[in-house]
């Protein structure tokens, strides 16, 4: 059983603190409510899945499923959701995001299921998401089986969405938030969309898959 400080906000993160390494991680255990997550369209759906088979590691119960149904034709690279980790944009966190520093990494873990490709995307906002940055980088998702996927925030090139400077500033603690965009791709040749994710994380050190064998 993973054990959980639970944070008022959008989504309640587990946070993990020591002497050196930080991380926020969104592990899905606690059942948050999807209900007013954003998203394109009401095609667009939210679960919790609990069932084994789909985990990734023996010890998880439980990752998030994200399903868009009849893709229409035509509609190619669309930003239809995003992941949020939005507890640093509280003021009570302003010490945390300090000590978490500009070395900042995403990472997560994925799936494309049954459907089709999808395309990942990091994005950084600031307090009040003014301020928005869209990683030039995104990386295909097209595997059935668990991929684990890693950005090193402060070697990506961003455009500028919002206001301020062309590029974000990793070395000030201006950044609190930290998004990861799903898009469609070019094609959409089975005609839906059939993700799931698990352990979306940032952290101020480089993470490494360690992906627990399950039992056949």
């Amino acid at each position: 059983m993973k054990k959980t400080v639970f944070i008022s906000l959008f989504i309640l993160p587990l946070l993990s603190v020591n002497a050196q390494n930080r991380e926020i991680k969104l592990d899905y255990e606690d059942r948050p409510a999807t209900a007013g997550w954003w998203k394109d369209n009401n095609q667009v759906k939210f679960s919790l899945d609990e069932r084994k088979k789909n985990q990734y590691a023996l010890s998880s119960e439980v990752c998030l499923h994200v399903r868009w149904d009849s893709i229409p034709a035509g509609r190619t690279n669309v930003w239809f959701t995003d992941l949020k980790i939005d507890s640093l944009a509280n003021p009570v966190m302003d010490d945390v995001r300090r000590a978490f520093g500009s070395k900042l990494w995403l990472s997560f873990w994925c799936n494309a299921g049954n459907g089709d490709t999808l395309w990942v995307q990091p994005l950084l906002l600031t307090r009040g998401h003014k301020g928005k940055w869209g990683a030039k980088k995104r990386m295909p998702v097209s595997s059935s089986e668990w991929v684990f996927i890693k950005f090193n925030l402060a070697e990506l090139e961003y455009a500028k969405w919002g206001t301020g400077p062309e590029m974000p500033n990793l070395t000030s603690d201006e950044i609190r938030c930290f998004e990861v965009g799903l898009l469609n791709g070019n094609s959409s040749s089975k005609g839906f969309i059939d993700a799931r994710f698990d352990d979306v994380m940032i952290s101020n050190y480089e993470p490494f898959a360690r992906k627990e064998k399950k039992k056949k």
